[in-house]
């Protein structure tokens, strides 16, 4: 309770009865007082125990207690004099309390340290729902067609195969080579993505970030380990869209390319599309990227 005794020291209206006075406190063990009312004024000392403040004024036989821990303003104090016995109260004058400290937002490391763990969970999780699918595929083709495989296939597999047909360009059917080329061509690229290192700069607008085309963030295609510099734009960005950037960027490191797509060849080789096949095998409602654009009409199967 050593703190209360710091907010004794200073200056407190004393009320008693009629009188109000003006205690001032020393840390010293001195206390001093006056009369608001009058010239009266004397001096004392005070001493602490561990529940209580008692003071003793010279030249009288007046004991006065306060309760411990001392608050800006209490009634839980004794006065012992001939002319009165009993509580009083006290205020600290001019106190003003501290103002709270306010919470402390993110940090450029604690940004960047959620970003990168999502982006990592979102690819592990694609990864394991297109190697579930390739698995399924199999088993139909081991089944030579069997109603219930294909069944099973449809049912719990609808969105993964959506996804991959539209964003990938192939065909729907998960039979048809195509399909199934782009299928492990995906997996092998989210693959390479996962075994990369975390190395993720807040350039803010230094770096390749002073590049003046408006981007999240940079990454030079190709360069291992990587070397993603994230932008202003970057850390005012949603979580979700955050998380994405990152598997974007580290996209590039793979050696994809920010290309037009028309063919499956520039799906695949599009660090954009790979990074939102990826979002949308996560995020099993997602009906449009993550940064607003490109609604996917007609929706997605979900979940």
């Amino acid at each position: 309770m050593a703190g209360d005794l710091d907010l004794l020291i200073g200056t407190w209206t004393v009320r008693v009865k009629s009188w109000v006075w003006e205690y001032d406190f020393r840390s010293d063990g001195g206390v001093t007082w006056r009369d608001l009312g009058s010239m009266e004024s004397g001096v004392g000392n005070w001493a602490a125990t561990s529940k209580l403040v008692n003071m003793w004024w010279k030249g009288s036989t007046t004991r006065e207690s306060w309760q411990r821990p001392l608050t800006t303003g209490s009634d839980h104090t004794w006065y012992e004099a001939s002319y009165y016995r009993g509580k009083y109260r006290i205020e600290k004058t001019g106190f003003v309390p501290p103002s709270p400290t306010p919470p402390s937002g993110p940090t450029d490391a604690t940004r960047i340290d959620a970003a990168w763990d999502a982006s990592r969970s979102s690819l592990r999780f694609a990864l394991n729902r297109l190697k579930l699918l390739q698995r399924q595929i199999k088993y139909f083709e081991d089944s030579h067609g069997s109603e219930d495989a294909f069944n099973e296939l449809r049912r719990n597999y609808r969105r993964d195969m959506a996804v991959i047909s539209r964003k990938l360009l192939v065909p729907s059917n998960p039979m048809d080579p195509a399909f199934r080329d782009a299928l492990g061509k995906a997996v092998g690229l989210i693959e390479q993505n996962l075994a990369l290192p975390k190395s993720l700069n807040p350039a803010h607008a230094g770096g390749k970030c002073s590049n003046p085309k408006p981007a999240y963030a940079w990454t030079t295609p190709g360069r291992k380990p990587p070397d993603t510099d994230l932008c202003n734009s970057w850390f005012s960005a949603n979580a979700d869209l955050q998380r994405d950037v990152v598997t974007h960027e580290y996209f590039h490191t793979v050696g994809l390319g920010d290309i037009e797509v028309n063919t499956t060849a520039n799906a695949l080789g599009n660090a954009n599309t790979m990074a939102q096949v990826v979002a949308y095998l996560h995020d099993r409602a997602r009906q449009k990227n993550s940064d607003g654009f490109e609604p996917m009409i007609p929706p997605l199967p979900t979940p």
